[in-house]
């Protein structure tokens, strides 16, 4: 089974999760250990059944909801060729391509101080 690493900054934790089990998106919390520094707030594996195309749609449409429901949200993807991609502005189906060939995926959201002046 194929995966792909998510890691989630600042506020993006608790919002970004509750998208995924929305949209019936498969994923496994990755062990963090005490004492180790992390850049991240959380990291996680979003799973792909091998042969299943459909992860990726899903993902997509997880991706665009999380950016487009707070102002100031950010996700940024590095492909297995280390190519840096941000998210924003992308549709639907160039964001699937861009996911099908994903190394890791982060997202942002910068937190309080944005949703203050929402």
């Amino acid at each position: 089974m194929a995966s792909l690493s998510v890691h989630l900054f600042k506020d993006s934790f608790g919002p970004f999760v509750q998208l995924l089990n929305e949209h019936g998106v498969n994923y496994q919390m990755r062990q963090v250990r005490a004492g180790v520094p992390m850049a991240s707030s959380g990291v996680l594996e979003v799973m792909q059944a091998v042969g299943s195309a459909a992860m990726w749609g899903a993902l997509a449409t997880v991706v665009v909801a999380f950016i487009n429901s707070r102002r100031g949200r950010k996700v940024i993807i590095t492909t297995k060729e280390n190519t840096v991609v941000h998210v924003e502005g992308l549709s639907i189906a160039e964001l699937e391509r861009v996911l099908e060939h994903a190394k890791n995926l982060t997202a942002i959201d910068p937190g309080k101080s944005t949703a203050e002046t929402d």
